[in-house]
């Protein structure tokens, strides 16, 4: 009786802590993962990836923040704004978290540095962007960003980020200038064939709002104007106000035509969410190189060492020829002296022989 009794207490037992078991909080991994989006003044998601924005100095643009963490249990995040720059590949980067802004990413504020949320929810966290009153017209882009550093003795900062673009009214001035063209030639050893002619170059955004661009390589001979190749280059990454980014490009098929211009042509565009409402004018930069055949300058150079061989040896032939004519000459001369001198006086001795046989009668007489 006891034994039964023992029995369905136990069953009992199970029966009510098997629910509280099945709600227990599920271990923590160590794994931690979040998102960011931009949200809708609802605090819903909407369709942008990134913000887009205008304001004017002295305003306040008012935005959302969606931060949804991703992890098995609750986390806190550090989130703040910060400036946007391009890497030495054009890729849009922010700042390091050590390193204070000085432009939006000062102008980003919220309500609280960290936020926590719990596993698997959103949190909307509003912010605001106060533009200064000296705020200039153009493009400032940054970025919201929301960290968690882990580690004991060597901390982690881990960080998500959503790009911000705020336009601010005024004058705009799109420009991308190409500069810093430097190209070499690498020929063949086809006399008559083609090389290559490889560029570096550096594109700097001179303007005041952010820009792509389509680019171009073409190969003209210097001395005649002549198209001598040209090439269509992958359109340039967005270049923000004020940044430089070097580039790399090559083309074949060039004949070596003596003096080279290398020309690298700029088309800028905007971005389509942000028309500029005028046109974006074209740029261009050059440089000038050299592209000898050299193994056909040596082919022409023995050929003209040839004719000219040719033509020293007919000059010698024409000059011996008249040597040996007026030789023959002066030789055939003095052979009709000789035979004057035979047949008898010179008729300048018979002039004067007369001369002395008048003045000899004229003694007499």
């Amino acid at each position: 009786m006891r034994r039964l009794v023992s029995l369905l207490l136990a069953v009992a037992a199970g029966v009510l802590l098997a629910p509280a078991a099945a709600h227990a909080e599920p271990a923590d991994d160590g794994n931690r993962a979040w998102s960011v989006r931009p949200g809708s003044p609802e605090g819903k998601p909407d369709r942008r990836t990134h913000y887009t924005l205008q304001g004017t100095p002295g305003a306040s643009v008012e935005e959302k923040v969606l931060v949804t963490n991703s992890s098995k249990v609750a986390a806190s995040f550090v989130i703040y704004g910060t400036d946007a720059f391009n890497t030495s590949t054009g890729a849009f980067d922010l700042l390091p978290a050590a390193q204070k802004p000085i432009d939006i990413g000062s102008w980003i504020k919220f309500g609280a540095a960290t936020v926590t949320i719990e596993a698997g929810a959103t949190a909307v966290v509003p912010f605001s962007i106060a533009v200064p009153q000296n705020a200039t017209p153009g493009d400032h882009a940054g970025g919201v960003v929301v960290s968690l550093a882990t580690g004991t003795d060597v901390k982690v900062d881990t960080r998500v980020a959503v790009r911000v673009y705020l336009r601010i009214a005024g004058l705009l001035s799109p420009s991308l200038t190409p500069k810093d063209v430097d190209a070499e030639y690498t020929g063949v050893s086809n006399p008559f064939g083609s090389g290559k002619v490889a560029v570096s170059y550096t594109v700097e955004n001179t303007g005041n709002i952010r820009l792509q661009s389509r680019a171009k390589l073409v190969v003209k001979s210097a001395a005649t104007g002549i198209t001598l190749a040209e090439k269509k280059l992958t359109d340039l990454p967005e270049l923000l106000p004020g940044q430089h980014v070097p580039h790399r490009a090559e083309v074949d098929g060039v004949f070596p035509a003596g003096p080279l211009t290398v020309r690298i042509e700029l088309e800028p565009f905007p971005d389509p969410e942000q028309p500029v409402g005028q046109a974006v004018p074209k740029t261009e930069s050059h440089t000038i190189i050299w592209a000898w055949p050299w193994l056909l300058l040596l082919a022409f150079l023995i050929l003209l060492g040839g004719a000219g061989f040719l033509v020293r040896r007919q000059l010698i032939r024409r000059r011996l020829a008249k040597a040996q004519a007026e030789a023959l000459a002066r030789k055939r001369a003095r052979k009709e002296a000789k035979k004057a001198e035979a047949a008898g006086a010179k008729p300048e001795d018979k002039a004067e022989d007369k001369a002395e046989a008048g003045a000899g009668a004229g003694a007499s007489a």
